[in-house]
Parts: structure tokens; C-alpha cells; sequence
């Protein structure tokens, strides 16, 4: 059984002595738990803690190695501390104001244009990863926050980085290929490509759907229902078969159909509803853009 911290609870760190007074429970995840805190000069933290030390030392590590695509929460510090015999690993990070984007679009449903501005956004995090030889692996829409105080979308949880060659251990069925008999639980590109073609799909359609109990040409019929364009509806059945020649190339052909509106039989309507969330996808990839100059 995991432990649950309450309200109030002070965590003091063994090592840097730090201390931290919970708020509130912020989610629960494979490996543990995230709590909003504040320490002793009363600014805010998320506080993610797990008995599991490898799992909180390898996502901090990934954090940080990661930071400066600017689409992940900084990190301040890892430590640990005991509660009720138990040792409990924990990493302070960077508190985001807002919904994840799972809560987000329960309450202002996505177009098609953003759907593929966000996915897009996703892809080239996902581009960073990979040619630094790893790949994202556990992909959610719980694990993308809309930062509504800084107009950003963030990756906050990088726990299912794995490096490519090695098992996927952390992983949600939804876009697992393999919980889906459309590959292998294996550390490739081609793991990220259908994961986010999955990504893309339950934007789309505004629902999730469970492996096994329909196929991907079932999905692939159900975007034709709505008016997607065959273009666009190709390019998602070929990453969830994954046949790209490559992830970037899928990316690039991803991209040149948002960008010449190629994406709705009949053409696109604007819709208003979605201008908030437009701002917050334009905001992340002028952000991702700038990092990228200052890298090359």
C-alpha cells in the first residue's frame, strides 16, 4: 500500500533540510503521488514523492537534463525522508497554475486545428528526445498542463523516458502498441509515432477508447465519420501501422497538412471557443522555436 500524506504534514528533507507543508493532493500516478506545497517562505512547489528511489531519481534526472526544451517544469531539488516506516523519495519541481489538458477540453472541446497544432507541438518534444536516444514512452493527456498563468502547454512527467533499445516499463494502454497487437513494448521511435498518431485520434474524436475492444481501422472509419480529410486520416492509419519512414518525416508531413488547412473535408470554420487555446499553443511553440535557435 502506498502511503498518503495529509494536509498539513511537514516533509523535512534528510539531506538539504528543507521543509515543505502540504496543501493538497494534486494526482496520483504509477509510481506515487503529487501533492501541492509550499515551504518556509510560503511559494509553491509540487512535490512528487515515491518508496521507489530509481523511478524519482531518473525522472528528476530527465527534468533537468530536459529543461531547457522550456515544455517541462523546472526542477529545484531530490531528498527524502521517513513516514511511518517507511523511506519515501520525493522531487521538488515547479508548480503549474492550471488544468491538465484531459480536464481542459472536458469544458472547451478542441478543433481540428488545434488538436494538430497541440500533437504537433508534442511531436517535436518527442523529436528533442529522440535524437538524444531516448524515447517518451508514457503518454497521456493527464501528463500535458495547460499553464494558464504563463499562456504554455508543459509536459509535467517525463517518469516513462526510456532509452531507445530498452523495455518500455511505464506506459498507458491507450497508447500502448502493444496493448493494441500493433508492435512490440520495445524503446523506439516508432513506439513515440504511434503513441502520438493515439494522441492525435482521441483529440479528434473527444473520447478515449479501450485496446481490444476495437481496432485502429475501426478508429481510422470513425475520423472518416467526422469529416476529417483522407489525407490527414492516411497519415494517422500509416503511424498507427507505423510505416513513416520515419518519426520526423511523419512530423514534417503532419505539419505541412496544418499548415495548408488540409485537414476537414469542406474546409475549416473558425471556431471562438478555441482562440484561448490557440494563444496557448502559439505561446508553447514560439517558446519551443526560440530554444530550439539557441541550441542549434
Amino acid at each position: 500500500m502506498k502511503p498518503r500524506l495529509y494536509k498539513g504534514f511537514i516533509v523535512r528533507g534528510k539531506w538539504n533540510h528543507n521543509q515543505y507543508k502540504i496543501i493538497h493532493l494534486l494526482g496520483v500516478g504509477g509510481i506515487g503521488q503529487v501533492y501541492k506545497v509550499k515551504d518556509i517562505d510560503n511559494k509553491i512547489w509540487a512535490l512528487k514523492i515515491s518508496i521507489e528511489m530509481q523511478s524519482i531519481t531518473k525522472e528528476y534526472d530527465m527534468l533537468k537534463r530536459f529543461n531547457h526544451i522550456g515544455l517541462v517544469p523546472k526542477v529545484k531539488e531530490i531528498d527524502d525522508f521517513s513516514y511511518e516506516r517507511n523511506q519515501l523519495y520525493y522531487m521538488v519541481m515547479e508548480y503549474i497554475e492550471g488544468k491538465n489538458l484531459k480536464e481542459y477540453i472536458k469544458i472547451k472541446p478542441i478543433n481540428v486545428k488545434v488538436a494538430m497544432g497541440i500533437t504537433i507541438l508534442i511531436g517535436k518534444a518527442f523529436l528533442m528526445l529522440h535524437k538524444k536516444h531516448f524515447i517518451f514512452g508514457d503518454l497521456k493527456l493527464e501528463n500535458l498542463m495547460i499553464d494558464t498563468k504563463n499562456n504554455l502547454i508543459k509536459i509535467i512527467d517525463l517518469g516513462g523516458v526510456t532509452p531507445m533499445g530498452s523495455s518500455v516499463k511505464e506506459f498507458t494502454p491507450l497508447y500502448d502498441r502493444a496493448s493494441w497487437n500493433m508492435g512490440l513494448r520495445r524503446g523506439d521511435e516508432k513506439y513515440d509515432l504511434f503513441s502520438l498518431s493515439m494522441l492525435l485520434t482521441t483529440l479528434l474524436l473527444r473520447k478515449n477508447f479501450i485496446p481490444g475492444k476495437m481496432s485502429v481501422d475501426e478508429l481510422i472509419k470513425k475520423l472518416e465519420d467526422i469529416h476529417i480529410s483522407s489525407v490527414l486520416t492516411h497519415l494517422i492509419h500509416r503511424g498507427f501501422v507505423q510505416n513513416s519512414r520515419s518519426f520526423e518525416e511523419f512530423l514534417i508531413e503532419l505539419e505541412t497538412i496544418y499548415i495548408n488547412g488540409n485537414y476537414e473535408e469542406g474546409g475549416f470554420t473558425v471556431d471562438k471557443q478555441n482562440l484561448a487555446i490557440n494563444m496557448l499553443f502559439v505561446g508553447s511553440i514560439l517558446l519551443f522555436l526560440g530554444v530550439i535557435v539557441q541550441h542549434l
